[in-house]
């Protein structure tokens, strides 16, 4: 029962932090914009910054549209997507937004509880699942069936918590409502196998965007 209510007592503070994220795309000469497509994200400031995964935003040509768990919808800016990791960042206007509490990815333990909230197979916003951390430090190669596109997230989160398509870029959270990891993966081979970048990865990313407005990477050419 306190799990339970712990629970229930996350999914009510964070859903209002998290953003469904529609993509739009226009057909040659077509003026209307047709959804094809969709991700999940959260806010990391009041002011309206979204962090979400880089493959959700990737296409720069289309366009990208936030929902939020109120369904007010703005029209989203990509301010920033991270050279190494598969990350990137939204700005929406307004301010006052509900901003996460980034939690510390290097003290988890396998079997310890998380929830996922996500735009679960771009459909069915703000869905709820619950599991627990079946691995860390994991390895692993991330694609899709729709592009030769693949990238490598190492020392990954593995969860039983189920992951869709649509979960892309929103938060793995602990039962004291912080995210400890943000769902980029999943694999089709098996069940119950997701995957999320650690956050602790992330806050570099985030703090960086918030101080210059951009990601900055040291890159050395020889």
């Amino acid at each position: 029962r306190a799990e339970s209510d712990a629970t229930i007592s996350v999914v009510a503070r964070l859903t209002p932090s998290v953003v469904s994220i529609v993509i739009e795309e226009q057909y040659d000469n077509d003026p209307e914009f047709y959804t094809v497509g969709g991700g999940t994200g959260f806010f990391v400031s009041s002011d309206g910054l979204i962090l979400t995964n880089k493959h959700v935003v990737d296409n720069a040509a289309a366009h990208y549209l936030v929902i939020t768990s109120t369904d007010e919808r703005y029209e989203a800016t990509v301010l920033a997507k991270d050279v190494l990791l598969d990350l990137a960042v939204l700005k929406i206007e307004g301010a006052g937004y509900p901003a996460v509490t980034l939690g510390d990815s290097d003290t988890l333990q396998i079997g310890e509880t998380v929830i996922a909230i996500g735009n679960s197979l771009a459909e069915f916003h703000n869905s709820v699942t619950k599991g627990i951390i079946s691995g860390v430090d994991r390895t692993i190669v991330a694609g899709d069936f729709f592009s030769e596109h693949t990238e490598v997230l190492e020392q990954a989160i593995q969860t039983d918590a189920a992951i869709n398509e649509g979960n892309s870029g929103g938060p793995l959270l602990n039962l004291a409502g912080e995210v400890i990891g943000i769902n980029s993966a999943v694999s089709s081979d098996g069940q119950s196998l997701g995957f999320a970048i650690p956050v602790n990865a992330a806050k570099s990313v985030v703090g960086d965007v918030i101080t210059y407005g951009r990601i900055i990477r040291p890159w050395l050419g020889v």
